[in-house]
């Protein structure tokens, strides 16, 4: 498992340059993940998520963001909840966190990274999520 999380990651830090991930790469910090526009009260926040044991036959299950991201009218969007315990665990790093209660849908590995679901589809899906999209 090891190994491909850790091409997967690599593949993710081409876009988000300043990604973080744990010592045992169980779980992703991007401390700059863009917003959709003119929907929250900010253009970024940090995205954490924790990689299951599973991987990749188990994806990944909620996602945590900055404690203070509101809809851009300050009310909390839909699904989200504060604190550092989502209903996978808690967050694995300390933080003024909350988190997206979200799931994929639809998991489907593959042998291959490109050839089914990976990281990268787990952040597609979170961007749906934030846009306010129902994950397919």
């Amino acid at each position: 498992m090891h190994e491909r999380v850790a091409r997967e990651i690599e593949l993710m830090r081409e876009k988000y340059p300043k990604l973080e991930h744990g010592e045992h790469l169980n779980w992703v910090l991007i401390p700059d993940y863009p917003l959709p526009p003119n929907r929250y009260n900010k253009e970024r926040t940090q995205l954490l998520f924790t990689i299951p044991a599973g991987y990749p036959n188990t994806g990944p299950d909620d996602f945590f963001v900055d404690g203070d991201l509101r809809l851009s009218g300050g009310a909390e969007p839909p699904g989200l909840r504060i604190g550092s315990n989502s209903s996978s665990g808690p967050a694995p790093i300390p933080g003024n966190w909350a988190w997206f209660s979200w799931h994929p849908v639809r998991w489907k590995p593959t042998a291959t990274i490109e050839g089914g679901d990976n990281l990268l589809s787990f952040l597609r899906g979170v961007n749906l999520c934030l846009e306010g999209i129902e994950a397919t």
